[in-house]
């Protein structure tokens, strides 16, 4: 369709996830938005693994501003809507590797994900999901141009001029969400390197990798509760990690891909470039007998991609009338998957500014300062926490104990985003809690008090020495031993257990002094005085309207007002919130007139809570395909 015009609110340089989100939102709410894409969808990119953070921050997004789409690729109950060409993810795990060495059995960790109230994590199949996004954005009145790349930006007090090849568009401010390659970053020379992280990558999409239990032991034999290929497999070494994301590990999959990685450290495992990409990945991979066997049968689908080291991150984020978002403003390394989380919560707050420049014609550094200050400590912290666990991977006992750190920090987080969007008065009171939160810890000030000195002692020790590295080993794992606020799956786990545990259904965890509510500045920061009856609601809440079958209805009434189908005679309600409620109200009912539910309910919502773990309210079956 031809552009009828070229003056708009919002231009926006990306059409990524995050790029494509900001303009769905701004278009639904009624705002003129432009965007540009120097290529053209489907296109292969790559960050594929889900956390629970980003799919709550999705959530949120999708009920603040009416665009359910936005919360499709939060949990495998959206396969109806998105397809099946993504992937399940029901854990992390980590398998921790020397070098010359079979593998160590003993060193493995899963986290498990928790199935509900939302469904499992996913991996996600980064060329269908951005040009599913992109087309959303186009759906609520985006103008999307793809093969548009923009030359340049020029900004001055009545807004900004964007030249393309042959066009100038006109808008009154810029979104620079094009990664890597971000015109404003490089147009006003932003970019620095001053970053501890330092990895390099080689990567590609993979047929016939088989799961991890056709070459070792059965997931009995170690202990897990869920088969290696049914989430996200780190090979963890010295130096370095790999990653195994296959997206053919669940029954209705229809993609046959495995994405794999290799991060290293070229201080430790300086480049090959003699070798062609893929020769340097299977050299080095020999390395390591338990991680070479994975790959021995795995044909690449596409050319391999090798990178020099990765990280980047800007002086300055926002200036008057522009801002860079996600990758434009930096980016650290996949390890904990944090990079679309940090983007996402950006967008969020982004969203929100625009929104109040628009209606107050502010346009201003100041007035977006908020999206600087949670980009910036966002990167600042994801920084430390790769480069630390970098530092720890060489000896075990470190590596193992410092996992317990990142654990702790990704649930505070989560549950800080989960008690934000329960205890908000309104959007406004949202996205206000939400810039005080910092990546990890959930703005929780004792969580920081433990975690800096942590990191400084890991960072200023000489870790090449084995009795320094043992030291460092005990003196982090006392500190955390000492934490009360830190959840009974998570010091299992210090003290050698290798799964989060499938839940089991525990009073103790209603003990007002040791259950999950906490008490004191702990209960304070993250329940306020929440009582435990309208956290129970909001479970019960979040459990039917994400459910399969209410995901369902909603998509048939979706379909029938649009006329793509018939309507059915076979559904008695005419939209999904009717269906949502009245599913609620029965099990509401269920719960106040029949005792021996009620306490499973409740004590369902304390485990979710309490350990970010798999709740077994509900039983399930998982697909045990190989891929």
């Amino acid at each position: 369709m031809p552009i009828s015009h070229k003056n708009f609110d919002v231009a926006i340089i990306g059409s990524g996830i995050a790029g494509s989100m900001l303009a769905a939102i701004l278009s639904r709410i009624g705002l003129n938005v432009v965007v540009f894409e120097a290529n053209s969808h489907p296109r292969f990119s790559i960050g594929e693994s889900m956390i629970l953070e980003t799919s709550e921050v999705m959530r949120a997004m999708a009920e603040t501003y009416d665009v359910p789409e936005l919360a499709y690729f939060s949990s495998e109950n959206y396969f109806d809507q998105i397809g099946t060409s993504h992937g399940i993810k029901r854990h992390f795990s980590f398998m921790h590797h020397a070098e010359g060495q079979p593998f160590n059995s003993q060193h493995i960790l899963q986290a498990v994900i928790p199935k509900q109230p939302h469904g499992h994590e996913l991996h996600l199949y980064r060329q269908d999901t951005d040009y599913f996004l992109a087309m959303i954005a186009i759906r609520y009145g985006a103008t999307v141009l793809q093969k548009t790349a923009v030359q340049s930006v020029n900004i001055d007090a009545e807004g900004a001029r964007l030249l393309t090849k042959n066009q100038t568009f006109w808008a009154d401010y810029v979104v620079d969400a094009g990664g890597f390659r971000s015109v404003l970053a490089e147009q006003f020379n932003l970019r620095h390197h001053d970053l501890q992280t330092h990895s390099r990558a080689i990567f590609t999409h993979m047929v016939d990798v088989p799961c991890y239990h056709q070459l070792g032991s059965s997931k009995q034999v170690y202990g897990l509760p869920f088969r290696l290929s049914e989430g996200t497999l780190h090979h963890v070494f010295e130096g370095g990690w790999l990653w195994v994301i296959p997206f053919n590990n669940h029954s209705r999959s229809t993609n046959p891909l495995c994405s794999v990685g290799l991060m290293l450290d070229p201080r430790i495992h300086p480049a090959c470039p003699k070798l062609s990409p893929e020769a340097e990945f299977y050299q080095f991979i020999q390395q390591f007998p338990g991680i070479a066997a994975q790959f021995q049968s795995g044909k690449a689908v596409r050319p391999w991609t090798r990178t020099g080291r990765l990280q980047y991150g800007v002086k300055r984020v926002v200036g008057d009338r522009y801002c860079l978002l996600g990758q434009a403003a930096g980016f650290i390394d996949p390890l904990f998957s944090k990079g679309l989380y940090t983007a996402l919560a950006c967008t969020s707050v982004l969203a929100e500014r625009l929104l109040a420049a628009k209606a107050s014609n502010d346009y201003s550094t100041a007035q977006f300062q908020p999206v600087e200050d949670i980009t910036l400590a966002f990167i600042h912290e994801n920084d430390r926490l790769v480069a630390n666990a970098y530092r720890s991977f060489a000896h075990y006992d470190l590596w193992a104990t410092y996992t317990v750190l990142w654990l702790l920090g990704a649930y505070l987080e989560l549950v800080k985003l989960i008690s934000n969007r329960v205890l908000a008065t309104d959007s406004s009171d949202y996205y206000r809690r939400l810039q005080d939160l910092r990546l990890a810890g959930g703005a929780f000030p004792p969580f920081r008090t433990l975690v800096q000195p942590l990191y400084t002692l890991i960072e200023s020790s000489d870790l090449t020495d084995a009795k320094v590295a043992n030291a460092v080993s005990q003196q982090v794992k006392q500190q955390l031993a000492q934490v009360p606020w830190m959840p009974e799956a998570f010091q299992q786990v210090l003290q050698g257990k290798n799964h989060l545990p499938a839940n089991k259904l525990s009073l103790k965890l209603l003990n007002r002094k040791h259950g999950f509510l906490g008490q004191g500045s702990y209960r304070a920061h993250f329940f306020d005085s929440l009582p435990l009856q309208n956290l129970a609601w909001t479970f019960l809440q979040e459990q039917v309207r994400y459910s399969r079958p209410a995901l369902r209805l909603q998509r048939a009434a979706q379909l029938q007002s649009k006329k793509t189908v018939n309507p059915s005679p076979h559904h008695p309600f005419a939209s999904y919130r009717w269906a949502t409620a009245a599913a609620a109200a029965l099990l509401l009912a269920a719960v106040v007139y029949t005792p021996r539910w009620s306490k499973p309910i409740t004590v369902g919502l304390a485990n979710f809570l309490a350990n970010p773990t798999t709740s077994q309210m509900v039983c399930s079956s998982h697909a045990n395909i190989s891929h």
